[in-house]
């Protein structure tokens, strides 16, 4: 038996429990169909006999009609009719002797059928002579009673049928006691083969389980000696093998990377608790495998407590959601500095703002081991991010008085200055200038509006061709000047859509002024525009606008990036591009003007990978009923 497996053991001893249980459930079947048989044919046994007893029964009263009437009227009609009953009766008692098996119901129909015979020798020795007043007399006293008689043969027969039955009954019902008892046998033996099986269970399983319990408790406090005896060769066995070697190899291991082991470990936990920032440690299941000492200092002063699951921390929706999907394997997100993304937390009455980061944990083999959860404490430059926003806001509507009362004085001067040319120029140069301070200002208002969530777009139907020439025919100056050929390619026939066109148009001018500046001198800057279809329609869905230009492109880490609030390309390129100007938020504005038209607006690098490409997208709807476009 030691050489058995314990799969074997089971199998052997589900199969004997399977095999008792099935035994005795077809014992069971088994019998009670017989019964279920045999009750069933007694049952239609005796609906069938009482039927045809009922049947001879009512002949035989139909049949002593006839006769009364043939008594009184000694016509053919009469005479007819009597045969008939009589045939009736004879018919009736056929049928009711086919269903007789038992010998005693068969000579009780034997004395029937002679009943029967008497009762019609006296009818017809009554009816033999011609009418006489005293025939009802002598029916009543020769004939009647020995049709009654015949009827309550007939009666023996349906009161003993149904005594058969009974017996029937009575069998069957000692037949299931006794299938019950056997049954109930059958049912006890399996029950004490069961405890037997676990009982064995309990000496064969339970008992080295435990053993290799304490031995494994003693190796986690560190204690390696504990070693199991086993002399099977079953699984048990063989585990208990494995124990032995793990736990020795262990005890090599400690002895020769302890060391190492815990300066690691030591190192580690200085690092974190060095840490400024709070640092979770989380497992691939989702639970708080470790934090540092910040992390339980927030924990404390939020007044929350030490958390097991992912669920437990205060973290909102979507930044849960993602720290799932890092734990399934997908990819991080990449780094944000969106301070918009900090999540707001009141700490001993003052709300800080942390910004979170989440970082995936790879091991040496294949899957996710788990992630790192960092929230960093943004709270001072979300206070100078928000002082920035008001001082732009404030400066923005400040300007926008004196820029408007400038121009109109620069204005008033141009149609009184005269027909001097160098006058004339000068003061268009101011106009300009003054221009394209007003569009930042109001690029400015435009920013502060979509902070503030208080950006509205005048939509109207707009005509994507004229709206793509008019921004083409302000940039060419702007071209010229900077020795950049521009050139465009528009799909014919393009769409209107229902859009803000003046912010639209700012959106394109932005992006061309953008190109212009990062093309060197000789470059060229192309804008197309085209209808796309999504899949399974046959319909455009989208229009797209792309302007490419040839210059030096956005590194790929930064290509997100660039529609980011004032960020700006050269200052993470040293000091390259460092006389090009600009605001940094004229990106930002287009992409929140296409967002906010339910488009998509992306940076991917050009033809061959040279130069930049942007693009964005808007949804086509269709047109209103008479607009031609």
């Amino acid at each position: 038996m030691r050489r058995i497996g314990l799969r074997a053991r089971f199998i052997w001893t589900g199969a004997l429990l399977i095999s008792a249980t099935f035994a005795s459930g077809l014992y069971s079947a088994f019998t009670f169909a017989q019964l279920g048989r045999v009750t069933g044919e007694a049952l239609r046994d005796t609906d069938e006999t009482t039927a045809a007893t009922s049947r001879l029964t009512s002949s035989l009263e139909r049949e002593d009609d006839a006769f009364l009437v043939r008594l009184t009227d000694a016509s053919e009609g009469a005479r007819r009719s009597l045969v008939a009953e009589r045939q009736s009766v004879d018919q009736a008692f056929a049928q009711l002797s086919a269903l007789l098996n038992s010998p005693v119901e068969q000579g009780i129909a034997a004395e029937l059928r002679r009943d029967i015979d008497t009762y019609h020798a006296a009818g017809d020795n009554l009816v033999a002579g011609a009418p006489s007043p005293d025939g009802i007399e002598r029916y009543q006293r020769e004939v009647n009673p020995l049709l009654r008689a015949a009827v309550e043969r007939a009666g023996r027969i349906r009161a003993e049928h149904f005594s058969g039955t009974q017996r029937v009954a009575l069998f069957a019902r000692d037949e299931s006691r006794r299938a019950t008892r056997v049954v109930a046998l059958l049912s006890l033996g399996a029950l004490a083969l069961s405890i037997l099986v676990a009982l064995r269970i309990a000496q064969v399983v339970i008992t080295p389980l435990r053993e290799l319990t304490a031995s494994a408790e003693a190796i986690r406090h560190g204690d390696f000696t504990p070693r199991l005896q086993s002399e099977s060769e079953d699984e048990l066995g063989r585990l208990a093998a494995t124990f032995n070697r793990m736990a020795e190899d262990l005890a090599e291991f400690r002895k020769s990377n302890l060391g190492e082991v815990i300066a690691a470990k030591e190192t580690l936990e200085a690092t974190l608790a060095a840490l400024p920032d709070a640092v979770l440690l989380i497992d691939a299941p989702g639970e708080v495998a470790s934090l540092n000492a910040a992390a339980q200092q927030l924990l404390r002063d939020i007044g929350a407590r030490r958390p097991s699951r992912i669920e437990e921390l205060l973290l909102p929706p979507e930044t849960l959601r993602t720290l799932r999907d890092v734990l399934s394997g997908q990819p991080a997100p990449a780094p944000s500095v969106d301070l918009a993304a900090a999540l707001p937390f009141s700490v001993r009455g003052e709300t800080r703002k942390l910004l979170p980061r989440i970082l995936p944990v790879s091991g040496p083999t294949a899957g996710p081991r788990g992630a790192i959860l960092v929230l960093y404490d943004v709270t001072d430059l979300a206070r100078l991010d928000e002082m920035r926003s008001e001082l732009v806001a404030v400066a923005s509507h400040e300007f926008g008085t004196p820029l408007t009362t400038l121009r109109m004085t620069l204005l008033m001067m141009r149609e009184g200055a005269g027909s001097s040319a160098r006058q004339q120029d000068l003061l268009a140069t101011a106009l300009v200038g003054v221009d394209q301070l007003a569009g930042t200002v109001e690029e400015f208002l435009d920013l502060t509006r979509i902070e503030a969530g208080r950006l509205r777009l005048n939509l109207d139907r707009v005509r994507l061709d004229a709206l793509i020439a008019d921004a083409l025919s302000a940039s060419r100056g702007q071209y010229d000047e900077a020795k950049v050929e521009l050139e465009a390619a528009v799909a014919p026939a393009l769409p209107s859509l229902r859009a803000d066109g003046v912010r639209l148009r700012v959106v394109l001018s932005n992006i061309l002024t953008n190109a212009a500046k990062y093309t060197p001198p000789g470059g060229r800057v192309s804008v197309t525009a085209a209808l796309l279809q999504s899949a399974g329609s046959d319909e455009p869905t989208e229009v797209e606008i792309a302007v490419t230009d040839t210059g030096r492109g956005v590194p790929a880490d930064l290509r997100a990036r660039i529609f980011d609030k004032f960020f700006r390309v050269e200052h993470h390129r040293g000091t390259e591009e460092g006389g090009v100007r600009g605001s940094g938020i004229g990106l930002y504005l287009a992409r929140q003007v296409v967002e906010a038209h339910g488009g998509h607006i992306r940076c991917e690098p050009g033809p061959n990978g040279v130069g930049t490409r942007i693009a964005f997208t808007l949804p086509v709807e269709p047109a209103e009923p008479g607009f031609n476009g």
